[in-house]
Protein backbone atom coordinates (compact mmCIF):
# COMPACT_ATOMS: atom_id res chain seq x y z
CA UNK A 1 0.00 0.00 0.00
CA UNK A 2 1.34 3.43 -0.92
CA UNK A 3 2.40 5.56 2.02
CA UNK A 4 1.13 9.15 2.11
CA UNK A 5 3.79 11.75 2.95
CA UNK A 6 3.58 15.33 4.14
CA UNK A 7 6.80 17.08 3.22
CA UNK A 8 8.33 20.20 4.73
CA UNK A 9 11.38 21.63 2.98
CA UNK A 10 13.78 24.03 4.70
CA UNK A 11 16.07 26.31 2.69
CA UNK A 12 18.14 29.28 3.80
CA UNK A 13 16.87 31.77 1.20
CA UNK A 14 15.19 32.20 -2.16
CA UNK A 15 17.99 34.26 -3.65
CA UNK A 16 19.32 33.41 -7.12
CA UNK A 17 21.23 30.11 -6.92
CA UNK A 18 21.04 26.42 -7.79
CA UNK A 19 20.03 25.23 -4.30
CA UNK A 20 17.31 27.85 -4.11
CA UNK A 21 15.99 27.05 -7.59
CA UNK A 22 15.84 23.35 -6.72
CA UNK A 23 13.86 24.00 -3.54
CA UNK A 24 11.32 25.95 -5.61
CA UNK A 25 11.28 23.29 -8.33
CA UNK A 26 10.62 20.55 -5.78
CA UNK A 27 7.85 22.63 -4.21
CA UNK A 28 6.19 23.07 -7.61
CA UNK A 29 6.65 19.43 -8.57
CA UNK A 30 5.17 18.17 -5.29
CA UNK A 31 2.24 20.56 -5.55
CA UNK A 32 1.47 19.56 -9.15
CA UNK A 33 1.56 15.91 -8.01
CA UNK A 34 -1.01 16.72 -5.27
CA UNK A 35 1.48 15.97 -2.49
CA UNK A 36 1.06 18.05 0.66
CA UNK A 37 4.11 20.22 1.20
CA UNK A 38 5.50 23.38 2.72
CA UNK A 39 8.63 25.33 1.83
CA UNK A 40 10.13 27.05 4.87
CA UNK A 41 12.58 29.85 4.05
CA UNK A 42 14.84 30.76 6.97
CA UNK A 43 16.17 34.12 5.85
CA UNK A 44 15.65 36.06 2.60
CA UNK A 45 12.59 36.10 0.39
CA UNK A 46 14.57 36.58 -2.84
CA UNK A 47 13.51 36.57 -6.51
CA UNK A 48 13.10 32.78 -6.71
CA UNK A 49 9.87 33.28 -4.75
CA UNK A 50 8.31 34.50 -8.02
CA UNK A 51 8.75 31.03 -9.56
CA UNK A 52 6.69 29.23 -6.92
CA UNK A 53 3.22 28.38 -8.19
CA UNK A 54 1.40 27.95 -4.88
CA UNK A 55 2.66 30.72 -2.63
CA UNK A 56 0.44 29.69 0.28
CA UNK A 57 2.86 26.78 0.69
CA UNK A 58 5.75 29.12 1.54
CA UNK A 59 6.57 30.26 5.08
CA UNK A 60 9.25 32.84 5.93
CA UNK A 61 10.98 32.77 9.31
CA UNK A 62 12.95 36.03 8.88
CA UNK A 63 15.88 34.48 10.71
CA UNK A 64 18.37 37.14 11.91
CA UNK A 65 21.23 34.89 12.97
CA UNK A 66 22.33 31.37 13.89
CA UNK A 67 20.84 31.65 17.39
CA UNK A 68 17.55 33.32 16.43
CA UNK A 69 15.28 31.59 18.97
CA UNK A 70 12.18 33.47 17.83
CA UNK A 71 12.55 32.19 14.25
CA UNK A 72 13.18 28.66 15.50
CA UNK A 73 10.12 28.80 17.75
CA UNK A 74 8.05 29.87 14.74
CA UNK A 75 9.32 26.80 12.89
CA UNK A 76 8.64 24.61 15.93
CA UNK A 77 5.02 25.80 16.07
CA UNK A 78 4.56 25.16 12.35
CA UNK A 79 5.82 21.59 12.67
CA UNK A 80 3.71 20.98 15.78
CA UNK A 81 0.61 22.09 13.85
CA UNK A 82 1.40 20.68 10.38
CA UNK A 83 2.99 17.40 11.60
CA UNK A 84 5.04 16.63 8.47
CA UNK A 85 6.30 13.09 7.98
CA UNK A 86 9.39 14.36 6.13
CA UNK A 87 11.76 17.25 6.82
CA UNK A 88 13.76 17.87 3.67
CA UNK A 89 16.68 20.16 4.59
CA UNK A 90 18.71 21.85 1.88
CA UNK A 91 22.42 22.29 2.55
CA UNK A 92 23.13 24.22 5.81
CA UNK A 93 19.48 24.07 6.88
CA UNK A 94 20.37 20.59 8.13
CA UNK A 95 21.64 22.16 11.38
CA UNK A 96 18.14 23.17 12.44
CA UNK A 97 16.84 19.83 11.15
CA UNK A 98 19.17 18.07 13.61
CA UNK A 99 17.49 19.92 16.50
CA UNK A 100 14.03 19.20 15.10
CA UNK A 101 14.86 15.49 14.90
CA UNK A 102 15.62 15.49 18.62
CA UNK A 103 12.32 17.25 19.34
CA UNK A 104 10.26 15.19 16.87
CA UNK A 105 12.03 11.79 16.63
CA UNK A 106 9.24 10.29 14.55
CA UNK A 107 9.92 12.61 11.60
CA UNK A 108 12.13 11.38 8.77
CA UNK A 109 15.00 13.83 8.10
CA UNK A 110 16.37 13.99 4.55
CA UNK A 111 19.44 16.08 3.78
CA UNK A 112 19.72 17.47 0.24
CA UNK A 113 23.46 17.87 -0.32
CA UNK A 114 24.09 20.37 -3.13
CA UNK A 115 27.73 21.06 -2.21
CA UNK A 116 29.05 23.09 -5.15
CA UNK A 117 32.71 22.42 -4.33
CA UNK A 118 32.28 18.65 -4.69
CA UNK A 119 35.37 18.36 -6.89
CA UNK A 120 37.42 19.74 -3.98
CA UNK A 121 35.64 17.86 -1.17
CA UNK A 122 37.91 16.05 1.30
CA UNK A 123 37.13 13.50 4.02
CA UNK A 124 38.23 16.04 6.64
CA UNK A 125 35.58 18.59 5.59
CA UNK A 126 32.23 19.33 7.26
CA UNK A 127 33.06 17.95 10.71
CA UNK A 128 29.85 19.14 12.41
CA UNK A 129 27.63 17.49 9.83
CA UNK A 130 29.61 14.25 10.12
CA UNK A 131 29.32 14.26 13.92
CA UNK A 132 25.54 14.76 13.97
CA UNK A 133 24.79 12.68 10.87
CA UNK A 134 23.28 9.90 13.04
CA UNK A 135 20.24 12.21 13.23
CA UNK A 136 19.70 11.97 9.47
CA UNK A 137 17.55 9.25 7.93
CA UNK A 138 18.62 9.71 4.30
CA UNK A 139 20.57 11.89 1.90
CA UNK A 140 19.79 13.13 -1.60
CA UNK A 141 23.07 13.87 -3.42
CA UNK A 142 23.31 15.94 -6.60
CA UNK A 143 26.26 14.03 -8.03
CA UNK A 144 28.28 10.83 -7.59
CA UNK A 145 31.25 12.50 -5.89
CA UNK A 146 29.01 13.91 -3.18
CA UNK A 147 27.34 10.51 -2.81
CA UNK A 148 30.72 8.82 -2.35
CA UNK A 149 31.73 11.39 0.29
CA UNK A 150 28.48 10.85 2.20
CA UNK A 151 28.83 7.07 2.10
CA UNK A 152 32.40 7.30 3.40
CA UNK A 153 31.77 9.88 6.12
CA UNK A 154 28.21 9.84 7.45
CA UNK A 155 26.82 7.64 10.22
CA UNK A 156 23.80 6.35 8.33
CA UNK A 157 23.05 3.26 6.28
CA UNK A 158 24.61 3.73 2.83
CA UNK A 159 21.42 2.28 1.27
CA UNK A 160 19.70 5.50 2.27
CA UNK A 161 22.17 7.75 0.43
CA UNK A 162 21.10 8.28 -3.18
CA UNK A 163 22.25 10.27 -6.18
CA UNK A 164 19.12 11.93 -7.57
CA UNK A 165 19.80 14.45 -10.35
CA UNK A 166 18.57 18.03 -10.20
CA UNK A 167 15.84 19.00 -12.62
CA UNK A 168 14.79 22.24 -14.33
CA UNK A 169 11.29 23.70 -14.47
CA UNK A 170 11.08 26.49 -17.04
CA UNK A 171 8.86 27.48 -19.95
CA UNK A 172 11.04 27.81 -23.04
CA UNK A 173 10.46 31.02 -25.02
CA UNK A 174 10.73 31.26 -28.79
CA UNK A 175 14.33 31.66 -29.98
CA UNK A 176 15.37 35.13 -31.08
CA UNK A 177 17.83 35.92 -33.86
CA UNK A 178 21.02 37.83 -33.08
CA UNK A 179 23.19 39.80 -35.47
CA UNK A 180 26.11 39.26 -33.08
CA UNK A 181 26.32 35.82 -31.40
CA UNK A 182 25.37 35.83 -27.71
CA UNK A 183 27.30 33.70 -25.22
CA UNK A 184 25.43 33.19 -21.95
CA UNK A 185 26.91 32.24 -18.59
CA UNK A 186 24.15 31.66 -16.06
CA UNK A 187 26.11 31.46 -12.79
CA UNK A 188 26.53 33.60 -9.69
CA UNK A 189 29.79 35.53 -9.92
CA UNK A 190 32.01 33.89 -7.32
CA UNK A 191 35.35 32.07 -7.36
CA UNK A 192 33.83 28.59 -7.79
CA UNK A 193 32.32 29.60 -11.15
CA UNK A 194 35.69 30.94 -12.40
CA UNK A 195 34.48 33.73 -14.66
CA UNK A 196 38.13 34.78 -14.99
CA UNK A 197 38.66 31.65 -17.04
CA UNK A 198 35.71 32.53 -19.29
CA UNK A 199 36.80 36.15 -19.72
CA UNK A 200 40.31 35.01 -20.71
CA UNK A 201 38.79 32.61 -23.25
CA UNK A 202 36.69 35.43 -24.72
CA UNK A 203 39.81 37.57 -25.06
CA UNK A 204 41.26 34.81 -27.27
CA UNK A 205 38.11 34.87 -29.38
CA UNK A 206 38.44 38.62 -29.80
CA UNK A 207 42.08 38.24 -30.82
CA UNK A 208 40.80 36.06 -33.69
CA UNK A 209 38.32 38.80 -34.69
CA UNK A 210 35.35 36.66 -33.66
CA UNK A 211 32.39 38.86 -32.81
CA UNK A 212 30.33 38.02 -29.73
CA UNK A 213 28.45 39.43 -26.76
CA UNK A 214 29.02 37.72 -23.41
CA UNK A 215 26.13 37.95 -20.93
CA UNK A 216 26.99 37.21 -17.29
CA UNK A 217 23.79 36.54 -15.38
CA UNK A 218 24.00 35.89 -11.66
CA UNK A 219 24.43 37.36 -8.21
CA UNK A 220 26.95 40.17 -7.74
CA UNK A 221 27.00 39.86 -3.94
CA UNK A 222 30.61 38.64 -3.64
CA UNK A 223 31.99 42.12 -4.27
CA UNK A 224 35.68 41.23 -4.17
CA UNK A 225 35.33 38.52 -6.80
CA UNK A 226 33.07 40.69 -8.98
CA UNK A 227 35.73 43.42 -8.93
CA UNK A 228 38.37 40.91 -10.01
CA UNK A 229 36.25 39.87 -12.97
CA UNK A 230 35.48 43.47 -13.94
CA UNK A 231 39.18 44.42 -13.76
CA UNK A 232 40.01 41.44 -15.98
CA UNK A 233 37.37 42.56 -18.48
CA UNK A 234 38.87 46.05 -18.56
CA UNK A 235 42.45 44.79 -18.76
CA UNK A 236 41.64 42.58 -21.75
CA UNK A 237 39.75 45.38 -23.52
CA UNK A 238 36.39 43.57 -23.36
CA UNK A 239 34.21 46.27 -21.80
CA UNK A 240 32.12 46.57 -24.97
CA UNK A 241 31.76 42.79 -25.28
CA UNK A 242 30.82 41.72 -21.75
CA UNK A 243 27.58 42.62 -19.95
CA UNK A 244 27.08 42.12 -16.21
CA UNK A 245 23.33 41.52 -15.89
CA UNK A 246 23.26 40.71 -12.19
CA UNK A 247 20.51 38.36 -10.94
CA UNK A 248 17.89 37.67 -13.62
CA UNK A 249 14.32 36.67 -12.81
CA UNK A 250 13.05 35.93 -16.34
CA UNK A 251 15.46 33.12 -17.17
CA UNK A 252 13.33 31.82 -20.05
CA UNK A 253 13.57 35.13 -21.90
CA UNK A 254 17.31 35.27 -21.33
CA UNK A 255 17.84 31.73 -22.60
CA UNK A 256 15.88 32.56 -25.76
CA UNK A 257 18.37 35.35 -26.55
CA UNK A 258 21.47 33.13 -26.29
CA UNK A 259 23.33 31.24 -29.01
CA UNK A 260 25.65 29.26 -26.73
CA UNK A 261 25.46 28.40 -23.03
CA UNK A 262 28.75 28.24 -21.10
CA UNK A 263 29.89 27.17 -17.63
CA UNK A 264 33.56 27.64 -16.73
CA UNK A 265 33.53 26.40 -13.12
CA UNK A 266 36.34 24.79 -11.14
CA UNK A 267 33.78 22.70 -9.25
CA UNK A 268 30.07 21.88 -9.47
CA UNK A 269 27.41 19.60 -8.08
CA UNK A 270 24.89 19.26 -10.88
CA UNK A 271 24.22 22.81 -12.10
CA UNK A 272 20.56 23.58 -12.75
CA UNK A 273 21.67 26.16 -15.33
CA UNK A 274 23.24 23.38 -17.43
CA UNK A 275 19.90 21.57 -17.50
CA UNK A 276 18.14 24.83 -18.38
CA UNK A 277 20.55 25.32 -21.30
CA UNK A 278 19.50 21.86 -22.47
CA UNK A 279 15.78 22.54 -22.18
CA UNK A 280 16.26 25.76 -24.14
CA UNK A 281 18.02 23.86 -26.93
CA UNK A 282 21.34 25.69 -26.59
CA UNK A 283 24.70 24.31 -27.70
CA UNK A 284 26.74 24.02 -24.49
CA UNK A 285 30.40 24.36 -23.57
CA UNK A 286 31.22 23.26 -20.04
CA UNK A 287 34.22 22.42 -17.87
CA UNK A 288 34.69 18.82 -16.79
CA UNK A 289 33.47 19.17 -13.19
CA UNK A 290 30.76 17.58 -11.05
CA UNK A 291 28.13 15.68 -13.01
CA UNK A 292 28.44 17.87 -16.12
CA UNK A 293 30.12 15.22 -18.27
CA UNK A 294 27.28 12.80 -17.58
CA UNK A 295 24.66 15.38 -18.59
CA UNK A 296 26.57 16.12 -21.79
CA UNK A 297 26.88 12.44 -22.68
CA UNK A 298 30.68 12.46 -22.36
CA UNK A 299 30.84 15.09 -25.09
CA UNK A 300 28.16 13.72 -27.40
CA UNK A 301 25.71 16.46 -26.38
CA UNK A 302 28.13 19.32 -25.86
CA UNK A 303 31.74 20.39 -25.52
CA UNK A 304 33.64 19.26 -22.40
CA UNK A 305 36.91 21.04 -21.57
CA UNK A 306 39.28 20.94 -18.58
CA UNK A 307 38.78 23.57 -15.89
CA UNK A 308 41.22 26.49 -15.71
CA UNK A 309 42.09 26.08 -19.40
CA UNK A 310 40.97 29.27 -21.19
CA UNK A 311 42.58 28.29 -24.48
CA UNK A 312 40.66 25.01 -24.72
CA UNK A 313 37.51 26.80 -23.58
CA UNK A 314 37.98 29.37 -26.36
CA UNK A 315 38.47 26.66 -29.00
CA UNK A 316 35.26 24.90 -27.91
CA UNK A 317 33.22 28.12 -27.90
CA UNK A 318 34.56 28.97 -31.36
CA UNK A 319 33.45 25.55 -32.67
CA UNK A 320 30.02 25.92 -31.06
CA UNK A 321 29.56 29.30 -32.74
CA UNK A 322 30.98 28.44 -36.15
CA UNK A 323 29.87 24.85 -36.87
CA UNK A 324 26.09 25.16 -36.82
CA UNK A 325 25.44 21.60 -37.99
CA UNK A 326 27.47 20.01 -35.17
CA UNK A 327 26.20 22.56 -32.65
CA UNK A 328 22.56 21.91 -33.50
CA UNK A 329 23.06 18.13 -33.37
CA UNK A 330 24.64 18.34 -29.93
CA UNK A 331 21.97 20.76 -28.71
CA UNK A 332 19.16 18.45 -29.88
CA UNK A 333 20.83 15.51 -28.17
CA UNK A 334 21.20 17.45 -24.93
CA UNK A 335 17.58 18.59 -25.09
CA UNK A 336 16.34 15.01 -25.37
CA UNK A 337 18.73 13.80 -22.65
CA UNK A 338 17.52 16.45 -20.21
CA UNK A 339 13.84 15.75 -20.96
CA UNK A 340 14.29 11.99 -20.60
CA UNK A 341 16.71 11.71 -17.68
CA UNK A 342 16.57 14.99 -15.75
CA UNK A 343 12.89 15.87 -15.63
CA UNK A 344 10.70 16.44 -12.58
CA UNK A 345 8.93 13.08 -13.07
CA UNK A 346 12.23 11.23 -12.81
CA UNK A 347 13.15 13.16 -9.65
CA UNK A 348 9.80 12.47 -7.96
CA UNK A 349 10.00 8.74 -8.79
CA UNK A 350 13.52 8.36 -7.39
CA UNK A 351 12.78 10.57 -4.40
CA UNK A 352 9.77 8.54 -3.30
CA UNK A 353 11.65 5.32 -3.98
CA UNK A 354 14.20 6.55 -1.42
CA UNK A 355 11.52 7.61 1.09
CA UNK A 356 9.74 4.29 0.78
CA UNK A 357 12.98 2.38 1.27
CA UNK A 358 13.76 4.37 4.43
CA UNK A 359 10.23 3.86 5.75
CA UNK A 360 10.03 0.19 4.67
CA UNK A 361 7.05 0.83 2.41
CA UNK A 362 6.65 -1.34 -0.70
CA UNK A 363 5.48 0.79 -3.61
CA UNK A 364 5.55 -0.06 -7.29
Amino acid sequence: MEKVYKILQIVDSLDIGGTERMSANICNALTSSNIQNYLVVSRNIGPIYNFINEKDNVVFLNKKGVLDCFAFFKLFKLISKYRPSIIHAHQTSIYWAFILKLLFPGITVIWHDHWGFSDLLKDSDRKIIKFFSFLMDGVVCVNDKIKDWNIQNLKINKKYIAYIPNFPLIQVDQKSHNEIPVILCLANIRDQKDHLNLVAACASLKDENIKFKLLLAGSLEEKEWVEKVKKKVTLLNLKNDVVFLGPVINISELLSKADVGVLSSVSEGLPVSLLEYGLAGLPVVCTDVGQCKEVLGNGEFGWIVPSKSPQELAIAIKEALSDKIVANKKAEGLNQNVIKNYGSTMFIEKYFWLLNKINNSDVE
